[in-house]
């Protein structure tokens, strides 16, 4: 019986998950204030600032910002 409850639990944990999709446009939004700063990271130095900004600016849009 635990063993079965468990299956089902698991089950209902991984369609849920599957069913769930996020908000590219939320996302995106998300992300405005890190192309800013990376915008003026770029006309201050375009080198080791640059750099950092576009990377933070990168990871934030792969983990969920898909224009």
């Amino acid at each position: 019986m635990r063993a079965m409850t468990w299956t089902a639990l698991l089950t209902l944990m991984l369609t849920a998950a599957c069913a769930t999709t996020q908000s590219d446009s939320a996302v995106c939004a998300g992300t405005s204030e890190a192309a800013r700063a990376h915008a003026d990271a770029l006309l201050i130095d375009g080198g080791p600032l640059s750099k950092r900004t576009g990377l933070v600016l990168l990871d934030k849009r792969k983990a969920g910002c898909h224009p």
